[in-house]
């Protein structure tokens, strides 16, 4: 009897040990992830996989005052020199009075659409969205009230030296932007050299600085005296 008790207990203790411990393992993370529906383990591997993934990267600091002035800096490295319009011809076939040109606004519509090539090849642009919005050409801009008082203030009072045309490609040569700021020493006796001395008034009057900027001499002529806001 002793002998069949002893047989028992040792099948016993080898059955609990093939089959595991009745007392149930601790939890895993594993297990407390669990949701019900993806397999346990999944949000260990998703946890990992985030872990993994690159950090958001720092935002930079902001950029020195110089860099932004330099990326607002449009001056050309050198200031464009006056000289002879290549449209005097073309002018002439659009039937313009070279003599005594009109406003840009007292054109025909016919001779409007003649002369906007010519503008936008003065002024280097590479479609007519230079100066006009996008789709809807009658719509007002800043640049086409620019170019309006661009040509009402020098294109129809001024000349050359030699009281030839004075036209956009006069002063632009193809280049949008054709004055250097950086220097403004430098940019004062350009502008004495070749605005000054090189171009003349169509009522023969004395070419002055203040013949553009007023008796004040004022630097901002859109802004101030065209009453052009930015």
């Amino acid at each position: 009897m002793k002998h069949a008790a002893l047989a028992l207990a040792l099948w016993m203790g080898a059955f609990a040990g093939a089959c595991g411990s009745a007392t149930p393992p601790p939890e895993t993370a594993a297990d407390k992830e669990f949701d019900g529906e993806s397999p346990p383990g999944d949000g260990a591997a998703t946890a990992e996989s985030e872990g993994a993934k690159p950090e958001k990267p720092a935002k930079t600091a902001d950029k020195a005052p110089e860099a932004d002035e330099a990326e607002k800096d449009e001056s050309p490295a050198k200031s464009t020199p006056i000289q002879a319009t290549k449209f005097e011809a073309e002018l002439k076939k659009i039937g313009i009075n070279l003599k005594k040109i009109p406003e840009l606004e007292k054109l025909s519509s016919a001779q409007k659409k003649k002369v906007m090539p010519l503008l936008q090849k003065s002024l280097g642009l590479d479609t007519c969205q230079g100066c006009h919005a996008e789709g809807d050409f009658k719509k007002e801009t800043r640049d086409m009230k620019v170019a309006r008082e661009m040509w009402r203030h020098f294109v129809v009072p001024l000349r050359s030296e030699s009281g030839g045309t004075l036209f956009c490609d006069s002063c632009h040569g193809g280049n949008e932007h054709v004055l250097n700021r950086k220097d403004k020493k430098a940019l004062q006796a350009f502008m004495e050299e070749e605005y000054q001395g090189k171009l003349s008034r169509a009522n023969k009057e004395d070419m002055e600085c203040g013949t553009c900027h007023g008796d004040a001499m004022e630097t901002k002529i859109i802004e101030k005296l065209w009453n052009i806001p930015e």
